[in-house]
């Protein structure tokens, strides 16, 4: 049983009550509330004959049990009294029991019972010791639970049934061992479990189902080891988990379905315990996380379906496994990762269409596969992000291969940083307009020939090799057919006594041009001289270029 610090002391006494709506009472029941030995409050209540109320319902006469105390209310008691079957159907007409209090060691029972009428309340009602069962009950009306207290061993709503009602449990208080809503239909009716404070229970809402209602946990508090929503039909209303204390419990959705409505857990607070939504069917719906704090343990989101799931502004505290089957957009974006991000397929079917990481700030490891996972098109297919946000993610992602020792695909990440850098570099250029616009076109042209092409921002040694061939063969062809239009020619020294063709001088001239060599038994003239000097510094570079990418390569 969760510590308890909140008791009751409850005495009957032969002194007559009388409620302010005029009903009375020969007996007056005093609850004396207390916290430790403190004592909080003392209030009175009527006191009615439990056989008169059975009499009531058995004449289906409207209730109103509100301001009043019940020890031992049993409808399995009522259906003795009168000779009727167990799980026999019981209506309660417009059943009004607010502000009352209730108390059985052995346990309070409604199962079975049907609600009806304009509406059935037990709003800013106690529940106290024993279990309270409310197995298999339906309600076609709404029924209130608002502000109630339950400190119990068991509250139970097993294949309750609710129809069109709402179903209200804002600012519930449940201090239970087990609080159980499995196999519960909340039918049409919106479910309404705003700032209720589940305190240590074990919840369980596991084969739930949810119809066109909306489900609000705004502000809610869980503190129990287990909370339990596994396998949960949600349906077409919108599901707010919003601003909701999950304590450090294990939290499992595991297949639980989601149709149509908009799904949110911002700004809620994960635990250290494990928090699951494996297998979870989000639908054709958009998810929101954002500004949510996950503590250590698992966060798990493995072969889950979605539309957008959007876990921006998170602190991602443990491990979390994104190893979706299906996703259209998952956006982490300036969130805090302090463990391992998962989103290695394995043996699993995997696809996510797009991935956004813009701002996160990476103090675990990243794993994810650059051609498993497609890693450039889950970043480039980003519809609204600019040039340097899509640059500034493949810096990301660049720095998390490095650190991961995926070298190759560091280097596929570095060039898709470079690439999208420039194109931000021209962009700004060309909105800048002027003498920016023609620097940026200029700049931006001579990087992409010059690094890109020729060598993959050295990334591809081979590459710069064959740039190499390409220029040394493109100025030896100058040489060859410069003579034919110019002044221009490549002439012999006085010692030189060896002849050459007229292409093969070129091809000569141009070797020991680029590669440095020096002039001795030919030297230029002409136009060709300061052709020859930019052959030169093309050598000189395209070298140097080689050097640094081949190093590079093999040093790691």
């Amino acid at each position: 049983m969760p510590n308890r610090t909140v008791h009751y002391i409850t005495r009957i006494i032969e002194e007559a009550f009388k409620t302010e709506d005029g009903r009375s009472f020969k007996r007056t029941a005093v609850i004396e509330k207390f916290k430790g030995q403190s004592k909080l409050s003392t209030k009175k209540l009527g006191a009615p004959d439990l056989k008169e109320i059975y009499k009531q319902i058995n004449e289906k006469e409207n209730l109103n049990l509100s301001h009043c105390y019940f020890k031992d209310f049993s409808l399995k008691t009522y259906r003795t009294l009168y000779n009727i079957d167990d799980g026999a159907p019981v209506k309660l007409t417009s059943f009004q029991a607010d502000h009352s209090f209730f108390e059985s060691e052995y346990g309070t029972d409604f199962s079975y019972a049907e609600f009806g009428g304009q509406s059935s309340s037990f709003a800013y009602s106690t529940f106290n010791l024993g279990r309270v069962n409310f197995n298999y009950t339906k309600c076609a009306t709404n029924l209130n639970f608002n502000h109630s207290e339950f400190n119990l061993e068991e509250l139970s709503l097993k294949f309750a049934e609710f129809e069109e009602g709402d179903i209200r449990f804002s600012g519930a208080n449940f201090n239970c061992t087990d609080l159980m809503f499995t196999n519960t239909n909340f039918g049409k009716g919106n479910v309404n479990f705003r700032q209720a404070n589940f305190g240590e229970s074990h919840v369980s809402f596991q084969y739930a189902r949810f119809d066109n209602g909306d489900v609000t946990f705004d502000k809610s508090k869980f503190r129990g080891d287990f909370i339990d929503f596994r396998k949960v039909e949600f349906g077409n209303g919108k599901t707010d988990f919003k601003r909701v204390d999950f304590g450090n419990g294990n939290i499992n959705f595991s297949e639980s379905e989601f149709k149509v409505g908009k799904i949110s857990f911002r700004s809620s607070l994960f635990g250290s315990g494990e928090k699951k939504f494996e297998n979870v069917d989000f639908g054709d719906n958009d998810v929101y996380f954002d500004g949510t704090v996950f503590k250590e343990g698992l966060l798990c989101f493995k072969n889950s379906t979605f539309k957008l799931l959007s876990l921006a502004d998170c602190n991602l505290g443990g491990h979390c496994d994104f190893r979706v089957k299906k996703g259209n957009f998952l956006d982490l974006s300036y969130s805090v990762i302090k463990d391992v991000v998962d989103f290695h397929a394995g043996n699993s079917d995997m696809y996510l269409k797009t991935l956004k990481i813009e701002g996160i700030k990476n103090m675990g490891k990243l794993f994810i596969s650059w051609k498993k996972n497609d890693a450039f098109h889950l970043i480039q297919s980003q519809k609204l992000s600019s040039f340097e946000s899509k640059a500034n993610q493949f810096h990301i992602l660049k720095e998390s291969f490095h650190q991961n020792g995926k070298f190759n695909s560091e280097d596929s990440a570095y060039v898709a940083f470079k690439r999208y850098e420039m194109a931000s570099d021209r962009k700004l250029g060309k909105e800048a307009g002027g003498f920016q616009f023609f620097k940026s076109e200029i700049s931006y042209f001579f990087r992409w020939l010059v690094f890109d092409k020729a060598g993959l921002f050295a990334t591809a040694p081979l590459r710069v090799f064959i740039s190499m061939i390409v220029v040394l063969t493109f100025f030896s062809l100058l040489y060859a057919i410069l003579p034919f239009f110019v002044d221009a020619a490549i002439l012999p020294s006085v010692e030189h006594t060896g002849e050459l063709s007229r292409l093969g001088t070129a091809f000569y001239h141009s070797a020991i041009t680029f590669f440095t060599i020096g002039y001795g038994d030919y030297f230029p003239s002409g136009h060709i001289t300061w052709l020859s000097a930019i052959e030169g510094w093309a050598g000189v570079f395209l070298m140097s270029y080689f050097t640094v990418a081949f190093v590079r390569k093999i040093l790691r």
